[in-house]
């Protein structure tokens, strides 16, 4: 007949989600771009704000740990570093959530490009460029302060913002290390 035991369909749920999960994994940029310009921008939300938070989960990690700040002190950057890089991990392992989220989120956006190309008067792709800035720019700076000025109080430990490059920097190595 043609047909393997690959190409038959799951019954049990655990079967749908597993097929579903395999489908999903595969997702990028390039094929969410198939689905609209509003999944796209939810997508970078999604993204950028996953991000954000596991960086604070990170900071909050290495701060309870060491009691220290890690831009501040050798020992809290290498646990930030520890943490993050397993976080960063966890994140792509859940990247079809991501996406499912970003497609459930895209209705969200096409509205808000809407009422900004309403309420500005504006073309659409001003409209987008809005709201690429207001989203993804100042929202995203806004979570990663905001966020980091909470885990601080959290945690009772002063953050010292001149020194949030070698933050990045450590994020972006342990990312290096975990790839």
């Amino acid at each position: 007949d043609g047909e393997g035991a690959d190409d038959a369909q799951p019954t049990t749920l655990g079967g749908r989600f597993k097929a579903w999960w395999r489908k999903n994994a595969k997702l990028d940029r390039k094929q969410m771009s198939k689905l609209g310009l509003a999944c796209l921008l939810s997508y970078g939300f999604v993204s950028n704000a996953s991000y954000m938070l596991c960086l604070h989960a990170a900071v909050y990690s290495a701060m309870k740990a060491t009691g220290a700040s890690p831009l501040a002190d050798r020992a809290a950057l290498r646990q930030f570093g520890v943490a993050y890089a397993g976080f960063w991990m966890l994140l792509n392992v859940i990247r079809p959530l991501r996406f499912a989220l970003a497609v459930g989120l895209s209705p969200f956006f096409d509205r808000l490009v809407n009422s900004i190309q309403r309420g500005l008067r504006c073309k659409r792709p001003q409209a987008i460029g809005v709201t690429v800035f207001l989203v993804n720019i100042v929202g995203t700076f806004s979570l990663l302060f905001g966020g980091l000025f909470a885990v601080s109080a959290l945690c009772g430990v002063p953050l010292d913002v001149s020194q949030l490059g070698a933050l990045m920097k450590a994020g972006k190595d342990a990312r290096g290390a975990a790839a």
